[in-house]
């Protein structure tokens, strides 16, 4: 068992190379055989850039609307409680709705891998629907 008491991570701004917008971590970082779990909370507008993880990802949105999208397929609107699964390499990116903040929780499976996270391009406001 690992237990991290709550305060014992430290809130950091996300990196402007894998965020547009403000976005504030609470990280929680991979220790194969487990999870990466990462509270994230974006303002409105905020996203990330597209990326993949080599053992997929799950996002539990908690408050706020938010959007999602894989590469090819349609923008889905999140709301508080919706559950949304990502396949290993599946190329996708999530954040807030334009006009709403949104926080979610994010979990990397880390069994075979570190759970991390393939950086890609940005989703430029082109493609993001605001």
């Amino acid at each position: 068992m690992r237990h991290i008491p709550a305060g014992k991570t430290a809130t950091e701004r996300g990196p402007r190379e894998w965020f547009t917008g403000e976005v504030w971590m609470d990280p929680s970082p991979p220790r194969k055989p487990e999870a990466g779990v990462f509270r994230v909370f974006f303002t409105p507008g905020a996203r990330t850039n597209w990326h993949t993880h080599p053992e997929g990802q799950v996002l539990y949105v908690v408050s706020g609307r938010g959007l999602a999208q894989t590469e090819g397929g349609p923008v889905i609107e999140l709301t508080p409680g919706d559950v949304v699964t990502f396949a290993p390499n599946e190329k996708h990116w999530h954040g807030a709705a334009p006009d709403s903040c949104m926080l979610h929780v994010a979990v990397n499976p880390a069994i075979a891998t570190d759970g991390g996270t393939e950086w890609l391009e940005p989703v430029g406001d082109e493609e993001y629907p605001g």
